[in-house]
Order: C-alpha cells, then structure tokens, then sequence
C-alpha cells in the first residue's frame, strides 16, 4: 500500500514529524522556497498587471524532481509548512513546480502550532485547502519590496556609491535611527538640582527628597540655580521636620502576558544578550524539535513568529495544574488570566510558550546547548507566570514638612510574590514605618544633587523592535530581517549594544527623504502593512494594492533619477606616491577610503579613520627582516596589522596595537611544536595570539600571555 506524502520547509521538522507517524506517512522537506522572481532582473511586468514571473529557485531542480515522483506514488499530498503567509507560499509554490493543481482533490494543507504528536495527528483530522488569499498578501509583500528594491538600490549606487541598496521597510528603521542620532548632537545638557536628605527612626534611616513649597509642587528642572538650591538648604537644615501625613497603599502587580514575536525579541535582547537574527534562529530549533534524554523527539515550544497573545484552553489548564502542585494553590487565580491582542493580531495563531508546562527547563538541560536552554527558560518561565496569580505590594508615601518646604519618602514592601516567584522582576524593597502625623525629627543629612538632562538614548535592538510595533511597521517575521540587514550593509553599527549610525547610513537616509518622502516614511510604511493584513484577509485586490502604490512611486521615482546629486571625490591636495596622480576621498562597500585618481591604471588606495586620516596601506620606515622591502599597514579581518610589501614573494607580517606600533614579539620568535612551521602573531576576535603559518592544516596556536611569561 502506497504512504500518504506530508512536505514541510525544513528537513530538521521532517524528521521529527515522521517519528510520531506510522508507515501510513511518509515526509519530505521542501529545504523552503523552491521558486522565486529572478535575481538578476526585476521579475514584474509592471505594465501587464503586476504580473510576477516566478523560476525555480537554483540548486532545487533534484528536490523537485524527487517530491514529484513521491506525489505520482502517494494518494494524498499534504502541504504542512509554517501557519503563515510565508509558508503558505511555499505549498503553493511547490504545486506550481511540480505542475500540479493545487485545488486538487488529493491535495490537502495542514497547519499546527506546535510540532508534538498531538498537534501532528489533530492537524490530520481538520486539513484544508491552500488559502489564496494568504498567498495573495505574500506576493504583494514580496513585489512591493522588489520594485521598490530593484527601482531605488541602482539610483543610490549609481548617485552616491556602488553596491549600495534601499528596502521598503529597512529604510525607514534606518531613518528612526538616523534621525535619533541627530536629535542626540542637537541636544544641549541642562543642569538641574534636587535636594536629598536623611532622617533616623529607631536606628533606620529614612531617605527623603524635597519636592514642593507650601504644597505646591515644583517644576520641573525649576531647581537649576545652585545658589537658590543652598539657600534651601541652609533654612531647612537648622530646622525640625515633621511628619505631615502617610498614606499605606496595597497596589496589584499583574504579570505580562506570555511572549509574542516581538516581546521575545526585546527581553532575550535585554536579560540573556541576544540580538534578535540569534533569538529567531534558536527559537526555530527549539520550535522544529530536540532529542529528549530518553530518546523520543518533539517540539519545545509553540511557533515562533505570532503577533498573538491567545492562548490554546489545554495549555491554560496545564499551567494552572502545574503551578497548583508544584508551587501551591495559592498562586493560581479564581479564573484563567487573559490577554489582549493588538489590532493586527491574527487571532487564530498562539503566543510562543512552552509545548508542555510539566517540561522544566532544567528537565531538558542537558539536551540543550546553553542558548537553547536560556532561551527556554525564558519561554517558559515568562509563560507559567502569565498564569499565575498578581503580587502584592505594600507601597508607603510619607509625606513631611519642614518650615515652608515640603519633602517626601516612598517606600515599597512585598507582601505576596505571586507570579514574581517564576518571573524576575526588580523590586526594590525600602520598608517604611508607620509614623503618626506631628511626628518630628532633627536632620542627619541634607545635602544637594548635581544632574544633567541626557540625550535621548541611542536605539538598541529591543527599543528599535519596540517603535516599529508600535509605529506598525514591519511584521512578526521581519523585524530580525530589517536590523540584520542594516547591519549586513554597513548602515549601521553595534557598539555596546546600540545601534550607531554610520556615515554612508546617514547620507543615504537623506537622500532618501528628500526624493522619497511619500514612500519611505513612517506613515506610508504602517498604510502598506495595513493593507497586506486586509489582503490576507480577503478585504480588497492584491492588484489594486500594487497599482495604487506604484502611481505615486512612479512620479518621485522620475523625478530623483533627474534631480538626485552624484557624489562626487573629494579632493586631498596631496599626490599619489606611485603615479603622481591627485589622491581623492571615494565611498566604498567597507566607508570611506583614499585613492588614486588615475584608478584604473593606478591602484593606490589607504583605509581611512573616522577623522580621514590615512590608518592602513600606508608605508612604515621599517624594512623587512627578511627580505628587506618595506614594511606597510594593510587592513584585516580582526584589524590592522603590518605586512612585507613584497608580498606574495614574502609573507612576512606583524600584529600592531591601536597606534600602529608592532607587539614586541615578532613574528617567527619560534617555530611552531607541532610541525615546525614559523609561527605568527595574529588577532582575533578575543585579541591577539600566537599561531602557525601551516594553518588550516596545523590549528596549534597559543594565547601570548603565556608566551610572555615563558619568555620573560
């Protein structure tokens, strides 16, 4: 008897899926796409309705070939890619491959939202067919990005530098970060004071901060002359203060809601580090399925692309069960806890969390790499405390008088750790007492406090993702995409976890906004989201969509072809050693750099700082130990370093500090233990290191800390 034919996207899934099904199925990957517009041309007929002109994808004509020989065998084909619009695509896709209807009676679309057992077989008893209108959306999504990708990219490489590209949506996360950087060289820091002061109530210290005269409170940075400030101080420190009234408040502290896309990003970014491409890589494997220590497989978590906060009933009621037993009845509430959506939220999807409550982070540890299991932890405990019950905390004003000024203290005590018990959260405890009105007391300290108004902070990974949800720009499955291509082009840096503009970003963003402002912006982005929800939904034509679109694109697309200003060298006045040519500054794919203006027939070029200054390929006045030719800077993969410019003949180089100035072990100091080849001073990614030249076929190398000491 012939076995029914399942296709995933992901051979990992495959695998996983096949071991809870009998002889009855048979499953195969897709490896993803298998046909796409072409790479090296636009792909839309523009002029003829839009019409896409697909090819299979290169590299997967023998997966093609092999899916449609097991369909000819198989009575029933079920298409069982991603639940969204991506993996809806892809089955459709597939059925044009292979040549085969896809509204075919033996072809059926299956969907779940957790790879486990359970899941698999339910999927099986309700399929349906390919659903158009979800096909629809991401054909839209991808033609508007192509047009706009294929149309705008050429203009910026051929105006301001070659290589460069612009996206529908990346370049309005550009923007954001762009236009905040310029928002943080406009600011100008303003000084401003408080004044901050103890009191003692039997051996405890009590801090209290002014913050009013005669009731009326101040304004804000109203206290920003110190002499005013003294003056305060100088009436108040010789005089009682007394308590004016104290109010004891129990406030509720109710738990988030479990992870969606979004949410999962910014707190794997902000408690365990991760960038977001690192976040959805890992949430992919443990969504597709482990080995469990006892040999069986499954999925971990539910899937990871959902701007949803639903939750399935089973897995409510296995949250409440499990937090009934193990941690006591006490922490689970009368009633399930839930949770709201946002507008764009498809419902029928899940938030991410855990496919079992009763399976422990620490249960799975073992099977885990550390990432994984991090990652885990924070699905699950993050979900487990959506169900549990609110903490309670004790919060105290207490409010004082001194003279004409009124002071302050609050407090805050935890009665009740509720959900806080699995989810950490920073409270700081600072117990008051209960003092009764009238109650007076002589001054420990009273002293001021200098501040300074700060810029507004550079974005990072999770406040990015933050404001492109909140401006509605982007989806669940783009965010990581947007930041990694960012990064990818050069736009933009991370440095200590923010994302810093660069130069060739910010010219780009510029010009950008003055010959695109209708089309990349906030605005006109979150409309373009809002309508691929609409066509997904069935609401109106992918068609009509595009056209609207492209109408007004067209005419600012013509008009920066004409009026958008080419980039042209900057003169150095100095002259090129070789040729005696004009050196002039050019923008490449890696920044700025100098160079030969006589290039081709010249091919002088130095790596530049921040500052223009010549940093790499310039000539040292060493010679060479070997061979005597000069010894110049040249750029690396870890930095710079100093090479023999006789290379290749010679391939003499040395490791060289910040300044340019070589490390004082040179190279060749010793030859290396394992094969006797010389050995070099390299950097890497943790710094600088002793390894052999044979490399990769000796990998001996040796940390310099420990050569120096052997060496003295």
């Amino acid at each position: 008897m012939s076995s029914n034919l399942i296709v995933v996207e992901s051979p990992t899934k495959a695998k996983i899926i096949s071991r809870f099904l009998g002889d009855d199925y048979r499953v195969v990957s897709s490896m993803g796409h298998v046909m796409d517009l072409p790479v090296y041309r636009l792909g839309v007929d523009i002029e003829n309705g839009f019409k896409p002109e697909y090819i299979v994808i290169k590299g997967k004509e023998k997966i093609i070939r092999e899916i449609k020989q097991l369909i000819k065998e198989s009575p029933k084909i079920y298409l069982a890619m991603d639940e969204d619009r991506e993996g809806e695509a892809i089955g459709w896709h597939l059925m044009q491959a292979v040549e085969m209807d896809f509204r075919s009676e033996a072809v059926d679309r299956i969907v779940f939202h957790e790879i486990t057992e359970e899941a698999i077989l339910e999927s099986l008893k309700t399929p349906r067919k390919i659903d158009l209108s979800l096909v629809d959306a991401q054909q839209a999504r991808r033609l508007l990005d192509r047009i706009v990708g294929y149309k705008i990219s050429p203009l910026l490489s051929k105006k301001i530098r070659k290589g460069l590209s612009a996206g529908r949506v990346q370049s309005v996360g550009l923007e954001m970060i762009v236009n905040r950087e310029k928002e943080r060289k406009k600011f100008k820091p303003k000084k401003y004071y408080s004044v901050e002061g103890q009191i003692e109530h039997e051996g405890k210290d009590i801090g209290v901060v002014l913050w009013g005269k005669d009731g009326v409170k101040f304004k804000k940075f109203q206290l920003d002359n110190l002499q005013h400030v003294e003056e305060i101080i100088r009436t108040c420190v010789g005089e009682p203060i007394s308590v004016a009234d104290i109010n004891r408040k129990e406030k509720k502290n109710s738990p988030l809601p479990p992870f969606i896309t979004s949410t999962l990003q910014q707190d794997a970014f902000n408690r365990l580090g991760f960038i977001p491409e690192k976040t959805m890589r890992i949430a992919q494997q443990l969504y597709e399925g482990v080995e469990l220590a006892d040999g069986s497989s499954t999925g971990l978590i539910t899937y990871m692309r959902t701007d949803s906060v639903t939750i399935a009933k089973s897995a409510v009621e296995s949250a409440r069960k499990y937090i009934g037993l193990k941690l006591g009845d006490r922490y689970v509430p009368e009633k399930p806890n839930t949770y709201r959506s946002g507008k764009s939220a498809q419902e029928a999807h899940e938030c991410i969390r855990p496919t079992s409550s009763f399976r422990l982070p620490e249960d799975v540890k073992n099977t885990l790499t550390p990432s994984q299991y991090r990652l885990y932890r924070l699905i699950w405990e993050r979900f487990i405390a959506s169900q549990m019950k609110p903490a309670s905390i004790d919060h105290v004003q207490l409010d004082l008088v001194c003279g004409e000024y009124n002071f302050r203290a609050n407090g805050q005590k935890i009665i009740f750790d509720g959900y806080m018990k699995v989810w950490q959260t920073s409270v700081s405890e600072n117990d008051i007492p209960m003092l009764a009105k009238g109650t007076a007391f002589s001054w420990k300290k009273l002293e001021h406090k200098e501040h300074e108004t700060k810029p507004p902070a550079r974005f990072t990974s999770a406040t990015l993702i933050s404001e492109l949800e909140k401006n509605g720009i982007g989806r669940p499955s783009t965010y990581a995409t947007i930041l990694k291509t960012l990064v990818g082009r050069k736009y933009i840096t991370r440095e200590s976890g923010s994302l810093v503009p660069q130069e060739i970003g910010i010219i780009v963003v510029e010009a950008l906004e003055k010959h695109f402002s209708g089309v990349i912006d906030r605005e006109f982005t979150a409309k373009m989201e809002n309508h691929l929800d609409e066509i997904a939904q069935g609401r109106i034509n992918w068609k009509t969509m595009l056209e609207d679109f492209y109408e007004k694109f067209k005419i600012q697309y013509q008009s920066a072809m004409k009026n958008m200003k080419k980039i042209k060298d900057e003169a150095t006045g100095k002259k090129c050693p070789k040729c005696g040519s004009p050196l002039v500054i050019r923008w490449g794919r890696n920044g700025k750099f100098m160079a030969c203006s006589g290039y081709p027939k010249c091919k002088q070029t130095y790596t530049l700082d921040k500052n223009d200054d010549v940093v790499a390929n310039r000539e040292s006045d060493l010679k060479c130990p070997k061979c005597g030719a000069k010894l110049i800077i040249k750029k690396g993969r870890y930095g710079n370093f100093m090479a023999c410019s006789a290379y290749p003949a010679c391939k003499t180089t040395f490791a060289i500090d910040q300044d340019g100035y070589i490390i004082n072990i040179p190279l060749g100091y010793e030859k290396c233990p394992e094969c006797g080849k010389d050995t070099v001073i390299r950097m890497g990614p943790r710094g600088r290191f002793l390894a052999c030249t044979g490399f990769p076929k000796c990998r001996f190398s040796k940390g310099l800390k420990e050569l120096e000491a052997k060496n003295g």
